[in-house]
């Protein structure tokens, strides 16, 4: 008995052995398999990418990695063109205390990487992130990075940051993504001073397979910045935009190749330089758009802000790209929705909706022209704007000071305030004199409604085809 006893003890010694000895070979190659995965995903988006490092050194217990990779510029960009470089050194945990010590599904292999950023619009600190590799294919990825600040140049922002909090969750086969992250207090900063400010940021999204997810993003505070004048050396900085209880949230939804989009942006308070409004609500949708049709309307626009397309022939691209994407929106029935549009104003409710899409009816697309008036007879809109009086003038005067197209210029002077208020009276009385807008009591409000090329404002119709 004794001798079976001591048999039994050393076979299960020499198994334990083997498992713990031969055991991280093999789950070093499936962490080196895992690890491919990941790059793979994440240049997968990348075009014309050059790779310039792709190293792993595949140890017994534990292995290390270095990747790196040049990102041209984008040459439809408006902003100088800079290459993107990104960075990732990493140590990859594969011995047997990790995967006999963890639960199920195991963990095969984690990732430790420090990512590093270079050529972006905003200078970003070196991110730490930790990465659980899971036997069952998903994984975990963890992003815990300090406070601290990076400082802004001439060619990118900086950012001064509270401690971020960041989580990555990708299911098996990677059908489900779930992302969640939190950052206490954050500024972009330039050389002349803040340029956003937010507190108390929380964003969460989930995607549970590819034709559906949904994204929401709160901040307690969002603070848009504009130079307010100069201080000897100086200068002195007041926002020119300030968003309390900020909520935004995104869905969308693919069905048959045809894209449903949702956003819904929402405000306790939004205050300017000059005018304060309460809660504020905006709803935009777009339902039954075509999912390719959109890929390359985007991949024609692109092409429209290089030099691939010569200042004279742009006109005739454009048309062409209406004349051939056009037809397959009006064949899904796109429909675009701006609803609601709630603005608690000091003077009032300022309300709005918009409805616009696109119907076939029984003219054929194909029989079109492509020039843009044959379309309109195939849109229809219905749309109401009612708003105080007041908050009307404010609005049309605003537009018309100088300095308008550019919130960083320093607002008017008196003067020029006066002589846009003048004219903003002058244009609202001369539609409300024409029809266009009408006025009851201290309100003022107009409807839109748009159908077989006919546009109708306030009852006025205008043909817009002959």
């Amino acid at each position: 008995m004794r001798r079976l006893l001591g048999g039994a003890i050393l076979t299960i010694a020499i198994v334990l052995g083997l498992l713990l000895g031969v055991g991280p070979l093999a789950l070093g190659y499936l962490a080196k398999a895992g690890y491919e995965d990941l790059l793979a995903d994440l240049v997968e988006d990348m075009p014309n990418r050059e790779i310039l490092q792709n190293r792993y050194n595949r140890g017994w217990f534990a292995s290390s990695a270095a990747f790196e990779v040049l990102i041209p510029p984008d040459p439809a960009a408006q902003a100088p063109l800079h290459p993107i470089r990104i960075r990732l050194d990493s140590r990859i945990e594969q011995g047997p205390w990790i995967w006999l010590t963890t639960g199920f599904p195991p963990i095969l292999g984690r990732v430790h990487t420090r990512l590093e950023t270079d050529g972006l619009p905003v200078a970003l600190p070196t991110l730490p992130v930790s990465i659980d590799l899971h036997a069952d294919g998903s994984g975990r990825m963890q992003l815990r990075v300090p406070p601290g600040e990076t400082l802004p140049t001439a060619q990118a922002m900086g950012l001064r940051h509270g401690p971020l909090d960041g989580d990555l969750v990708v299911s098996s086969g990677q059908e489900s993504v779930e992302v969640r992250l939190t950052l206490p207090e954050a500024a972009l900063t330039t050389p002349t001073g803040p340029l956003v400010r937010l507190t108390d940021l929380q964003f969460e999204a989930d995607r549970p397979d590819d034709s559906s997810g949904t994204g929401r993003l709160q901040a307690a505070l969002v603070e848009l910045y504009g130079a307010a004048g100069e201080v000897g050396a100086g200068r002195t900085v007041s926002h020119v935009l300030r968003i309390e209880g900020l909520s935004a949230t995104l869905s969308r939804a693919l069905r048959e190749g045809l894209l449903d989009l949702r956003l819904g942006l929402s405000a306790q308070q939004l205050a300017t330089a000059s005018m304060s409004y309460g809660r504020s609500e905006l709803g935009l949708s777009g339902e039954r758009l075509d999912a390719e049709a959109l890929a390359d309307l985007a991949e024609g626009i692109r092409m429209l802000a290089t030099d691939q397309v010569a200042q004279e022939m742009r006109g005739l691209v454009t048309a062409g790209l209406i004349a051939g994407l056009a037809p397959r929106f009006v064949e899904s029935a796109t429909r675009i929705g701006v609803e609601p549009i709630r603005i608690e104003t000091p003077d009032g409710l300022a309300l709005g909706r918009l409805d616009l899409r696109l119907d076939p009816g029984t003219d054929s697309p194909n029989a079109l022209t492509s020039g843009v008036v044959d379309w309109v007879i195939l849109l229809r809109a219905d749309g109401d704007l009612e708003l105080p009086e007041s908050v009307a003038l404010d609005w049309i005067a605003r537009s018309l000071e100088p300095g308008f197209e550019d919130e960083s210029l320093p607002t008017s002077e008196p003067a020029a305030e006066q002589a846009a208020r003048q004219e903003a009276e002058a244009l609202l009385a001369g539609w409300i004199r024409d029809g266009w807008i009408t006025r009851r009591a201290n309100r003022v409000s107009s409807a839109l409604r748009l159908g077989d090329g006919l546009l109708t404002i306030n009852g006025k119709t205008v043909p817009l085809r002959r």
